[in-house]
Order: C-alpha cells, then sequence, then structure tokens
C-alpha cells in the first residue's frame, strides 16, 4: 500500500487536468508518467539461481533450444511454437495448442525476466525452472525428462559442454529409454534439465523491446513539455484522454504500473469461469504446485544458496485472496496479443473494458472451492466514449517488430549473440 500512495498523489494532478488542455502536463505529471517509459526499466534483476543467466554463449545455446521442434514427441513442436516472435511471443489462441490443447494460453516471455512468478498462476519461480514444464508436459512437448536429455546429447553435446564446462552429466545417462535409473543417474538427469532451462532462460533474457508511441510521447515531455505539435504528432488526443483516464479515475494503473505495465502480483478480477465442472483455482493452484515443485530456487538444481531465495522462503501459501487470482499481464503490445484474461475468455480489447466497467463477482462453487474468492475490482463507470479512449491509448503501448534483431527468429535465419 505504501508503493501506491505517491502514485495517488499524481493521479490526482492527471484526472485534474483532464478538465483543461488536453496536452498541460505539470512537470509532477511528467514525473508520474516516466515511471511508465522503457526508459525507466531497471537493468535485469539478477539471477543467483541460473549461474549462467547472462553468459551469452548459454544464450546462443538457448536460442537453438526456443526454436527446435526435435524437442517434442512428435518432432514438430518447439517453445516457438506458442512463443511466436511475430506476435510478440504469443500464440494469439484462447488456449494454446501443441501436442493437445492446454487450459490456458501463452503468456508473453517479453520481460517476464522482472517477474518473480511465472505462469498465469506463478507455478514457477524462475524462467529457467518455466522451460522445463511445457517440455515434460504430455500436452505441450510431451517429452520424458529422460528423452530431453538424450536429445541434448545427440545435437548439442559440443555447446553444453562450452557453456557447463563438460559433458560429463550426458554420458552417465542411459541411451535407451525405459528402465529404472540409478542415484547416480537421476542426478545427472536433473541436472542436465536444469542446465537445459537455465541455457532457454539465458536467451529469453535477452529478448528486449522497442520504445512504443508511448514511450517516445514521454521522452517528448521530458525534452519539451510545451511543443504541443510535437505531442499531438504522437498521441492524438483520443489517445491522451485515455492515458489520463488510464492512470486516473479509471484506476487501471493501481495493477498495470511501472515500464511494463504490471505489478506481477495476482489478482481475481472476476473474468468469466472458463469451465465452471473444474474451476480454475490460479494462484492457490500455483502456490500447492510451487511447495511440490523439484526445480525451484530452494532446490539442489539452482545456483543459489537459500539466502538469495526470499521468494519461495517467505511464499504467502494461505489466504481467499489466492482463490482463483491470476498474474496481472504486461499491458506492453497487447493490442496485438488478444484474446485476453488467462483462457482467452474475452476476445476483445472492447469486451475486457466492458467487463472492468461492470464486473460481475468471481464464480464460486461451494464444492470445488477452499473459499470463497476475493474479488479486486470495482465498477468503473466510464462512458462508451471514455472506454474507447483507454483503448485507443492501449495501442499506443505497442512496439515495433524489431527485423532486424536477430533473436527475434529462429537460429538458422541469423547468429545467436
Amino acid at each position: 500500500m505504501k508503493r501506491l500512495l505517491p502514485l495517488l498523489a499524481a493521479w490526482c494532478s492527471l484526472a485534474f487536468a483532464a478538465g483543461e488542455e488536453i496536452y498541460r502536463f505539470t512537470p509532477s505529471d511528467i514525473h508520474f508518467l516516466e515511471r511508465f517509459s522503457l526508459q525507466a526499466l531497471p537493468p535485469l534483476p539478477p539471477a543467483p539461481d541460473n549461474g549462467v543467466a547472462d553468459d551469452p554463449r548459454a544464450a546462443a545455446l538457448g536460442h537453438r533450444l526456443f526454436f527446435d521442434t526435435r524437442l517434442s514427441a512428435n518432432g514438430q513442436v518447439a517453445c516457438a511454437s506458442c512463443h511466436q516472435p511475430q506476435k510478440y511471443f504469443t500464440d494469439g489462441l484462447p488456449r494454446s495448442r501443441a501436442l493437445g490443447i492446454t487450459r490456458r494460453n501463452a503468456p508473453t516471455i517479453l520481460g517476464a525476466g522482472h517477474s518473480p512468478w511465472l505462469f498465469w498462476d506463478g507455478r514457477k519461480d524462475s524462467l529457467w525452472s518455466q522451460a522445463l514444464g511445457p517440455l515434460q508436459d504430455p500436452g505441450e512437448h510431451g517429452l520424458a525428462p529422460l528423452e530431453v536429455a538424450q536429445l541434448v546429447r545427440r545435437h548439442y553435446r559440443s555447446e553444453f559442454e562450452q557453456v557447463f564446462g563438460d559433458s560429463a552429466d550426458l554420458d552417465r545417462l542411459p541411451k535407451e529409454s525405459g528402465g529404472s535409473l540409478f542415484r547416480e543417474q537421476r542426478t545427472a538427469l536433473n541436472r542436465v534439465l536444469s542446465r537445459v532451462g537455465k541455457s532457454i532462460m539465458a536467451y529469453e533474457r535477452r529478448l528486449q523491446l522497442r520504445p512504443a508511441r508511448f514511450d517516445r510521447f514521454v521522452a517528448q515531455l521530458q525534452r519539451d513539455s510545451g511543443d504541443r505539435k510535437a505531442l499531438a504528432a504522437l498521441m492524438s488526443e483520443g489517445e491522451v484522454a485515455g492515458m489520463r483516464l488510464f492512470m486516473g479515475r479509471a484506476n487501471c494503473a493501481s495493477c498495470h504500473n511501472g515500464p511494463l505495465f504490471t505489478n506481477y502480483e495476482f489478482h481475481n478480477i472476476g473474468a468469466p469461469e472458463p469451465d465452471p465442472a473444474q474451476v480454475d483455482l490460479g494462484r492457490y493452484g500455483g502456490v500447492a504446485a510451487l511447495e511440490k515443485d523439484g526445480f525451484t530456487c530452494l532446490s539442489p538444481w539452482s545456483d543459489a544458496g537459500a539466502e538469495d531465495c526470499l521468494e519461495m522462503r517467505f511464499l504467502k501459501k494461505q489466504g481467499p485472496e489466492l482463490v482463483g487470482a491470476f498474474k496481472t499481464p504486461t499491458l506492453r503490445n497487447v493490442a496485438h496479443t488478444a484474446p485476453y484474461m488467462q483462457s482467452g475468455q474475452l476476445a476483445t480489447l472492447e469486451q475486457v473494458l466492458a467487463h472492468y466497467n461492470n464486473p460481475t463477482p468471481p464464480y464460486y462453487d461451494r464444492e470445488q472451492h477452499p473459499s470463497r474468492p476475493h474479488f479486486d475490482i470495482l465498477p468503473l463507470g466510464l462512458s462508451e466514449e471514455q472506454m474507447g479512449q483507454v483503448i485507443a491509448f492501449l495501442e499506443t503501448l505497442t512496439s515495433p517488430l524489431p527485423e532486424d534483431d536477430p533473436l527475434w527468429r529462429a537460429p538458422e535465419q541469423g547468429s545467436g549473440r
């Protein structure tokens, strides 16, 4: 709550200014908006649990693994199948399709290196551990752990050895699947798996967003807030009006704040339940999964010490606010990453604004829910015109696709960094 107080003060100024000339901003307004610009994005947080997180050799290996369809049971599914660069590393589907159809859709991985939790329910605490989930999910890549390691041994032995110093673990594993593993082999297998994930994480951490029109608008405010012609060339009156609503009366910025427009926290906003016969418990289920996960920051496969794993050590495990809550998604490129909500329940931004404007309480089934879900939003009370203005503002958050960035395409078409 303390973190929001300075924001609230600035919102008042922005909301007041909405009744005045649309392009007039006070120094306080500009300072407030600077916090949302990509220029304010801090360096990536350290990754003590991944010793190769910032190793370019690991990133190059992760780049190849990310686009490699051989890492799937049918040889047709890669990480890039659901995280497509041309769609801002989403797939545009309500629920992703791989070997089967997943329960939820694929969030973008852009900016994910800043998030303490991964997946909609936060059931992973690092990008490297997150990468291991889909590889082994029967409905996604559908590989057994040993199959992942055997593929690495066949196709990436040299790169693996360059990044991690040796490939002895690969040699300890049986050449054929099936049968039980000795203790030493299970240890080697888990270490190989964690290193596969760590390499993919090293690649994903290098993906960068380019400034959107909103960022250039803020930059113009910083240079010369009185040049209204220059400001109008970057954002229309309707878009600026939408920005003022977003930051002020509509309270969108209470959760969608910072340079990536997310607070990385979990909320139940009463989105329609995708399947009332099998309710989605969201963060409540994510916490339960974290407690069972063998690849967290606190696991033997982490490179961190326990003192580095504060998120896991102080994990919130109980409370109605966890039930049916999902991670606040980034709004960067949101106009091009439909459909919306965890299972694509809402197809358009118009539907999203309509939901926030007149929300329904979360679905509650006494038999399935551990407690009545907490409800985190209030009706906005915006007019049709105002909702359209907020949507217009959201469209200014679209970054240009970096056609010249080799990390945004398969490595066969360009070299990794």
